[in-house]
């Protein structure tokens, strides 16, 4: 009995969820830990090699989802699922281990960006954050996880077309190879 779509998306989520959780602790412990923010453009660059790995795999395996519309939904609901795990991990820190990290982070941004030497041309900027900070209008931990799922899942759905575009094209090329008995 094959698979469904949902089934392969639902497998990859817990790699993806992995994967995107620690991406996030990168941003979560980078007061801690000061060199950490250098690993996020590195895990960024590779997650679209995951998404593939994932979203190829299920088309090898069930040739029928080799099609765009499957490889699209696959790798839309990996990162729905993958998305889900992070946000746990993501908000369960923001609640209860570090409350006041948004708060933290912003104090510490603009103590760095007063404290360049070009700190003159983004007075305006660090006015409005200093506005924000003083008057508690940054978001909370949870507000802010949601909107980092919310982005997380567009942003993933957009990867996934292009994928989806890329793998499901290799497929056309190699159908239309076997059709002329090449």
């Amino acid at each position: 009995m094959t698979k469904s779509v949902y089934k392969y998306a639902a497998e990859a989520g817990l790699p993806v969820g992995v994967y995107l959780t620690a991406m996030s602790a990168c941003l979560l412990l980078s007061l801690r830990i000061e060199s950490l923010p250098v690993f996020m453009p590195l895990l960024a660059l590779g997650f679209p090699f995951l998404l593939a790995y994932y979203m190829r795999r299920m088309a090898r395996q069930e040739p029928t989802y080799s099609k765009f519309s499957a490889l699209w939904l696959c790798g839309i609901y990996s990162v729905i699922f993958g998305t889900l795990i992070c946000s746990l991990f993501s908000g369960i820190y923001l609640t209860v281990i570090d409350p006041g990290f948004l708060h933290s982070y912003i104090a510490n941004a603009l103590v760095e960006i007063e404290s360049s030497p070009v700190a003159g041309e983004y007075a305006a900027t660090t006015d409005m954050m200093r506005r924000a900070l003083d008057g508690r209008m940054l978001p909370g931990g949870m507000q802010f996880v949601a909107s980092m799922g919310w982005l997380t899942c567009f942003a993933g759905s957009m990867l996934s077309l292009v994928l989806a575009l890329m793998l499901g094209g290799r497929r056309r090329v190699d159908e239309k190879r076997n059709v002329f008995g090449r």
